[in-house]
């Protein structure tokens, strides 16, 4: 096969050609779907370009008929497009041509989903609709016709405001310009809930979320969240929304999370249905984020995208810090912090670890959906994060407002983001530009030294990096009572700095990287004891569950290194506290902190730790641990969840899900303990998924009497749910129980859907992660077959998939040389797809 090309950042050039007007016109059939365009074009002024030739992108598209000017062009069809020569500065182009939705697996384009017609154009699937430039950069005014059988698609929506609906036929049109990505279709058997929002200016937006007949009972919830948004977006940012109508659409089979098409977005179910005997908490908080996230993309990433998608951090990183900020004020904001920090190290430092690190801002790529990335995301986030702690709220929200005064309805970059910030606070952010050029997670160290004779305490500060990265760097200095002697923020710039901090009457316990003020590896000099001390003492709460997470880590690596007793005195105490009455514990969210303390590391986690993932024995040092953790504090834990497990309503309340949290972690730690009677007691009792859900996994843990009488309950209730079901297929294949015949039987079971994305992930990509049963021949195998299948059907899935094999160059000698054969064995197969392919020799380089 050919090589695959990959595409440079330096190369970008404007395009020659810019888009008035689209008018698109949709005729959909169950076996085939015609196509009409009509596009105004006209020469851009930017352009250096002087010929007079365009290029369509096109893929798997029967051209039928073609005008220009209502006369047949010069044009030929090429590979990936159509190529149309002698043409004028400006003209009218007029295409027909014929698509397969009913056959395209790649949910790219316009595909179906359980029957009905939907799109997923981002980032490159408008031209598995029509020959269109489609780059984030050519933006157009859409005009939409759709047509379809009435009886079979009642419901007809595209981006915009309805202009005309008809037997069978209906006309959107969105009159603020969009590049192609963020059109949208959708016609299918839906019914929806609506409600209306009126903004802060007074217009009145009609709000509707499209679901199936079965599921319109799961909307409320979303519903609620989507006001919440609008509002949260008025109130901390002072934006409002542009449109007369907001619609949700809710899709079984989908590719990514959800996707912020302009005034229509579509969702995977997921992170729409919710009721609380189907959901669980976490689930309740990701679809209120999910929700808030596409919403908050109308400006940050709509109304001004991206020049390019090597800027896609622009929209990406901005958008999920903002909906981190939604969650962090709707919530409890250190619990956020923690859960959004463990993602990041857990998963985006290993990607900073492996063959596909790249810079936030990437400088090339083979397919752009391998970009979609936590590197991009989270990382990303964590930059603007940075900024806002630089600049504070007041400043942030200056440098945004002066964004969307310079950029409303343009395509622009990274660099017209943070200048925006710049000019508004007069603050020099050229050298943090490294964030987004360089790759890899920097490393930082700190050594104390505390002169009792002049009561100074001096820190040297030193980066690891080939770089100088700047940086914040929030600290505290507590006395041996814990209360603050100093706090504020540290500006890291240079390779080594030295702070000292005079008057210090004795040798203070400092707080570094509070809150974590910047996506850094940081070794400090603390003390095993000083360690202990923070956990029970910092006003910071990350920092508290940050050095608990230090000590585990020592525990289960190196157990001599540490004072095993005196860390689990600490722990007792914090656990005590729990039973007491009135107000021993202050805050609502010390439950939810107090079980985030007791969680280990994962064993993802641990990986990175070593240099040569010896799968087997990071497993068994972590079981040990948690075998320790059992014999210290069972009888604890028993009166704890004896005290938690009492009835209180169903309710997503920071106070139920911290009580929740606590008591079924202590129920974790007694089902591996043997105490399988309480813990079946708890499933049969509850209507609570978050406890049904957890005292369900308690019985995974090993075999028992319990165990397949509770699975088969489970079916047996939410058999016809399919959010739920995919929660049924993911705890079989994560149980420690789980092997590859097991994992086989359930991919045989009549509910089992290989083309749905969500029940694939849900079975392998959940067993992919169960690193003690997954680690050998035969799961490499069943990975790699799977793979192969998927190359042809789906390969933006297919590559996720594969980068299972990342790391393989890090494991022990055996599963190193098992992996590279499954890495040789799929990049020999025919017709290797770009997604694939990118991720394959990347990892064998």
């Amino acid at each position: 096969m050919n090589k695959p090309q990959s595409i440079y950042r330096k190369d970008y050039t404007p395009s020659e050609y810019l888009i008035r007007t689209t008018e698109l016109g949709f005729d959909l059939a169950e076996t085939q779907t015609i196509v009409t365009s009509k596009i105004n074009f006209y020469k851009n002024p930017k352009s250096t370009k002087k010929t007079n030739t365009l290029f369509l992108d096109g893929v798997d598209l029967e051209l039928i008929s073609i005008l220009v000017d209502k006369a047949k062009p010069d044009y030929k069809l090429v590979e990936q497009g159509l190529e149309i020569n002698s043409l004028a500065d400006e003209f009218i182009l007029e295409i027909k041509n014929r698509i397969h939705p009913e056959k395209n697996t790649s949910l790219n384009g316009l595909y179906q989903s359980s029957g009905n017609f939907c799109t997923q154009c981002e980032a490159h699937g408008f031209r598995q609709i029509t020959y269109y430039l489609d780059k984030p950069d050519v933006l157009s005014v859409f005009t939409t016709y759709i047509k379809a059988d009435k009886q079979k698609y009642p419901v007809l929506l595209s981006n915009g405001n309805l202009i005309e609906q008809s037997n069978g036929g209906a006309t959107w049109h969105d009159p603020i310009p969009k590049p192609c990505y963020l059109f949208a279709l959708v016609a299918g058997d839906f019914v929806f809930k609506k409600d209306t929002y009126t903004t802060l200016s007074g217009n009145e937006v009609v709000l509707k979320i499209y679901v199936q007949a079965h599921n319109i009972h799961k909307t409320q919830f979303a519903m609620a969240a989507l006001k919440r948004s609008f509002a949260w977006e008025e109130k901390r940012f002072g934006l409002e929304y542009d449109l007369d109508i907001y619609m949700i659409v809710a899709v079984d089979d989908f590719n990514m999370g959800a996707m912020e098409n302009k005034g229509l977005n579509i969702f995977n179910a997921t992170y729409v249905l919710a009721s609380l005997d189907t959901v669980t908490d976490k689930d309740f908080i990701d679809i209120e984020a999910m929700i808030g996230h596409e919403y908050f993309h109308n400006w940050t990433g709509n109304r001004v995208t991206c020049r390019d998608w090597f800027q896609l951090s622009l929209k990406e990183g901005l958008t999920v810090f903002r909906d981190q900020e939604f969650t962090s004020d709707l919530h409890v904001r250190s619990i956020k912090r923690i859960e959004d920090v463990k993602t990041l190290r857990t998963l985006q430092f290993a990607e900073d670890m492996g063959p596909m690190q790249h810079p936030v801002r990437p400088e090339h790529y083979i397919e752009m959906n391998n970009f979609y990335t936590l590197t991009v995301y989270e990382k990303g986030a964590e930059i603007i994060r940075m900024v806002h702690t630089f600049l504070g709220e007041v400043g942030f929200q200056k440098g945004m407002q002066l964004y969307f005064q310079r950029f409303d309805g343009d395509a622009v970059t990274i660099d017209d983001f943070i200048q925006s910030m710049s000019d508004a606070n007069n603050f020099d952010f050229s050298q943090f530009m490294h964030w987004y050029s360089q790759s890899g997670t920097p490393k930082v160290s700190i050594v104390s030294n505390y002169n009792q004779n002049d009561k100074t305490f001096k820190v040297t500060i030193k980066q690891h990096t080939q770089c100088n990265y700047f940086f914040p760097l929030k600290f505290a200095l507590l006395s041996d009572n814990g209360t603050e002697l100093e706090s504020g923020v540290l500006i890291i710039k240079d390779k080594e700095q030295i702070f000292t901090f005079n008057n210090i009457d004795s040798e203070p316990i400092p707080s570094w990287l509070r809150g974590f003020s910047a996506p850094i590896k940081l070794e400090s000099d603390l003390t095993f004891k000083q360690k202990i001390f923070l956990v029970g003492h910092d006003s910071d709460a990350f920092n508290q569950w940050d050095n608990a997470q230090q000590l585990w880590l020592s525990l289960i690596l190196a157990p001599s290194s540490i004072d095993q007793d005196l860390f689990f005195d600490a722990i007792e105490k914090s656990l005590k506290n729990t039973l007491l009455e009135g107000d021993c514990v202050s805050l609502i969210q010390d439950k939810s902190l107090i079980c985030e303390i007791l969680t280990l590391p994962s064993e993802r986690f641990l990986h990175q730790q070593q240099e040569v993932i010896d799968i087997f024995e990071i497993h068994d040092k972590r079981e040990q641990v948690i075998n320790k953790i059992i014999q210290r504090f069972k009888s604890l834990f028993g009166k704890i969840y004896s005290n938690l497990d009492t009835y209180q309503p169903c309710e997503p309340t920071s106070e139920a899900v911290g009580n929740r949290a606590l008591k079924n972690i202590c129920l974790y730690y007694l089902a591996i303990n043997g105490e399988f009677e309480l813990v079946f007691e708890q499933f049969k009792s509850t209507n609570c998924m978050s406890d049904k859900m957890e005292s369900l996994k308690a019985l995974m843990v090993s075999d028992n009497p319990y165990k397949n009488t509770a699975l088969d309950e489970f079916y047996h209730e939410f058999k016809n749910d399919t959010q739920v079901m995919d929660k049924y297929f993911s705890i079989q294949s994560s149980a420690p129980t789980a092997n590859v015949d097991s994992i086989k039987s359930l991919m045989q079971h009549k509910l089992f859907s290989f083309n749905t994305p969500n029940r694939l992930r849900s079975v392998i990509g959940s067993f992919s992660q169960n690193h003690a049963n997954f680690h050998n021949q035969q799961g490499y195998e069943l990975l790699t077959d799977v793979i192969i299948k998927l190359n042809q059907s789906n390969p933006q899935i297919g590559a996720k998939l594969t980068s299972v094999y990342n790391h393989w160059q890090r494991f022990s000698p055996e599963l190193k040389a098992l992996q590279k054969q499954q890495l040789e064995k799929i990049l020999a197969i025919d017709d290797l797809s770009n997604d694939i392919f990118e991720i394959i020799q990347a990892a064998l380089k």
